[in-house]
């Protein structure tokens, strides 16, 4: 389908242009922001689009070497289908520490609303500049165009595509203060810039904020700090990485020091796994996890380093973190991470005994009958239906009935569609098969996969219906229908 659309993109964006779904997802406590689902068919393309211009653009950026920017450093691994190199934000702080020593002031700032302000022009300009690059940034440019809904700004939030144009964005304005001779470091939109004293760092302020207003972006004001070195060490070092055998550093430090990420296919994944274990068994996570939930406001990196840490903990630690995690005032501490706690309950409650899947449950259920402020943000609503779709039981399909009943978002509908089918509630996916023609394009492929868990009922419809469906829904169907005969299980 794609190789369909790159031939004829003028033809499949008239007649089957993408739809986007917008929804706010939280930043920090009180602030929030839009994240974008595109079209997964067109999302697929936009990402081909850009992967196939991306060591382009790669070649084009400041010099990795120059321990300058730090993110998204494109790096296709074939054998693990990586995007981006492994540096981390973990290698921006050391480094930005590292140059600490050297300048006696420090500015920290970062870039307000980054993605949604980035100018399509200035974008189209720098894809243009490439070599070699052929029509691809008309293509690139066309979709940018649908996705923003014709204003020439902003893109999509959240995926390796957006990711990848947006360093491109900044690329001018890091050329400009290299040319300067400013010493800074960055990552995506955060600056940390190392100066002689504070009239140079207010100068180099000035500066770079003149650079990005001509790019279209402005810095936030409150998060633009001026610090000595030893200020600006003492607040990092606070909770930055520390190797494990620091006897001085804190378990916090230490925790922030251990990589989670873990790959099962790897050929030493056995071994991998066990120095993992190893590594957060020395380490007091429940612990940490209490000190956190006990201040009036969390470190967010601290709190879901600790929260990811639960799944390599024994089943009986993990059972006590996960009743943290769920007390109804705990939540609220932690509802920066809000998201990251609702993805750990999710894989524990999968692999836990069916008595401690039912306490799961009623904790979970407890956060809506208790109406949980948090589950107003729509991204934290998607990932509580994930958290809900274990065991069915009544209280949950009454839940998810009430939540497809009162949301809007098709995003939201669509889940509780393919929870439905998930449990096979028979009663509800017949009922919800009348009003398939009011649905959006998210919920219809859903309810077409749902149909499989009609039987008879569900052939009959799917014959009825199909002769008015699109490319990609007869695409889902026969992806589904294979798929059906040997796996049952439902992609939520």
């Amino acid at each position: 389908m794609i190789k369909a659309i790159h031939s004829k993109p003028d033809h499949w964006l008239s007649t089957y242009p993408p739809e986007t779904i917008r929804s706010l997802t939280q930043v920090g406590y009180a602030g929030f922001r839009w994240a974008t689902l595109v079209d997964p068919f067109w999302n697929a393309y936009y990402l081909s689009l850009v992967l196939s211009i991306a060591d382009k653009i790669e070649s084009v950026r400041v010099s990795e070497a120059a321990s300058t920017v730090f993110s998204y450093r494109f790096h296709w691994q074939n054998a693990d289908a990586k995007i981006f190199k492994d540096s981390t934000w973990v290698d921006f702080r050391k480094q930005c520490l590292t140059l600490s020593e050297t300048y006696p002031v420090v500015v920290q700032t970062d870039i307000s609303d980054f993605y949604p302000r980035i100018y399509h022009h200035r974008i189209e300009n720098a894809l243009q500049r490439l070599p070699g690059v052929g029509d691809q940034p008309k293509r690139v440019m066309d979709l940018l165009k649908q996705f923003s809904q014709n204003v020439s700004y902003g893109l999509p939030v959240g995926g390796p595509a957006s990711r990848i144009l947006a360093e491109l964005s900044l690329d001018g304005v890091d050329k400009l203060l290299i040319r300067r001779g400013v010493r800074f470091c960055r990552y995506a939109d955060d600056y940390a810039i190392f100066c002689s004293d504070k009239a140079e760092a207010y100068r180099t302020l000035v500066f770079l904020s003149e650079k990005l207003a001509n790019e279209g972006l402005v810095l936030q004001k409150k998060k633009t700090r001026i610090l000595s070195a030893q200020e600006f060490r003492e607040t990092a070092q606070l909770l930055d990485p520390a190797e494990a055998a620091n006897a001085l550093a804190s378990e916090e430090q230490k925790l922030l020091s251990i990589s989670l990420r873990f790959d099962p296919y790897s050929p030493t994944a056995e071994e991998d796994y066990e120095e993992l274990k190893g590594a957060i068994q020395d380490l007091d996570i429940i612990g940490i996890l209490g000190r956190e939930i006990a201040k009036t406001t969390i470190d967010s990196a601290v709190a879901k380093q600790a929260v990811q840490a639960i799944l390599v903990l024994d089943p009986a630690q993990q059972q006590q973190a996960v009743g943290m995690l769920l007390d109804g005032d705990n939540v609220m501490t932690l509802a920066p991470v809000f998201v990251a706690v609702m993805r750990v309950v999710r894989d524990v409650y999968a692999s836990s005994a069916a008595d401690a899947r039912a306490r799961i449950d009623e904790a979970l259920c407890k956060l809506w009958t208790e109406r949980s402020p948090l589950l107003s943000v729509e991204v934290n609503l998607s990932y509580f239906i994930r958290a809900l779709a274990g065991d069915q039981i009544q209280q949950k399909e009454e839940i998810l009935i009430k939540i497809f009943e009162d949301s809007a978002n098709p995003m939201i509908r669509r889940m509780v569609i393919l929870v439905m089918a998930k449990w096979s509630c028979h009663y509800w996916l017949s009922d919800a098969k009348l009003k398939y023609g009011g649905m959006s394009i998210f919920e219809r492929r859903a309810f077409i996969i749902a149909s499989y868990f009609l039987g008879d009922e569900g052939k009959h419809w799917r014959d009825h219906v199909k002769s008015s469906w699109s490319e990609a829904e007869l695409l889902t169907r026969d992806w589904f229908s294979t798929r059906f005969q040997t796996n049952r299980s439902v992609p939520v």
